[in-house]
């Protein structure tokens, strides 16, 4: 699929997603981060360490619920997402907090700003963009050492939903992803030049698997990191 084209369909998507739920936005409290589309369930903020001092950015902020509470960790903290109206809920809902969001391609967004220690998306632009484009530019643009952090639906989770999204309101729009396996996510990090960490199935509450949860580290920065 032409880029521009699957760029102009997720926008759409989700900045009909944000009007549905931008009446109803408030300045909020930080929550957990949840990697998983069950909320509470599964792994939280412990998965990216002490953030202290380091710059972190989110790929597909959406309505930046995840980078509020590394923000109170002591976090320099950046969301990016493609939609503006995802980003108006976010300032929205944040603004109150030293968190820089930005409406641009996560692709353009990283080739302009200064190199980041941690890259992180959680069902955003990694699995929303062509991975061979995304995945490189990550790489290229982390600082020595820095780390790449991300979920995505897993593809029997997704099933014959990979194409549509179901909005607030019950209907249903297009949207474009990349999906992929444990071992496909595992080759195309290794491919883009980073050091694949792990690649975790995690289960929905009732047992079935639900998303993918993959850790890379780019080398250098005194990295000792070992290649699942």
């Amino acid at each position: 699929m032409n880029t521009s084209i699957s760029t102009a369909i997720n926008r759409r998507a989700w900045d009909r997603q944000a009007r549905l739920a931008l009446p109803d936005d408030r300045p909020m409290t930080p929550g957990r981060v949840e990697w998983t589309q069950y909320p509470g369930h599964g792994p939280g903020i412990e998965l990216f360490g002490e953030v202290s001092g380091l710059t972190v950015a989110e790929l597909g902020c959406g309505n930046g619920d995840n980078l509020a509470p590394l923000a109170l960790r002591g976090a320099d903290c950046v969301g990016v997402d493609v939609a503006p109206l995802q980003i108006t809920r976010a300032r929205t809902r944040w603004g109150y907090l030293p968190i820089r969001f930005h409406c641009a391609d996560a692709r353009i967004f990283l080739a302009r700003t200064h190199p980041p220690d941690i890259c992180f998306s959680i069902f955003g632009a990694v699995g929303l963009c062509p991975p061979d484009q995304l995945l490189p530019l990550i790489s290229r643009h982390l600082r020595p050492g820095g780390r790449l952090l991300f979920s995505v639906p897993h593809p029997r989770w997704l099933g014959s939903r990979r194409a549509m999204m179901r909005l607030a309101d019950g209907s249903r729009l297009p949207v474009a992803r990349w999906t992929s396996g444990p071992q496909g996510w595992k080759a195309a990090v290794t491919a883009s030049g980073l050091s694949c960490l792990d690649v975790e199935a995690i289960d929905s509450p009732t047992g079935e698997v639900c998303c993918l949860l993959v850790s890379a580290q780019k080398a250098g920065g005194g990295s000792n990191a070992s290649i699942c």
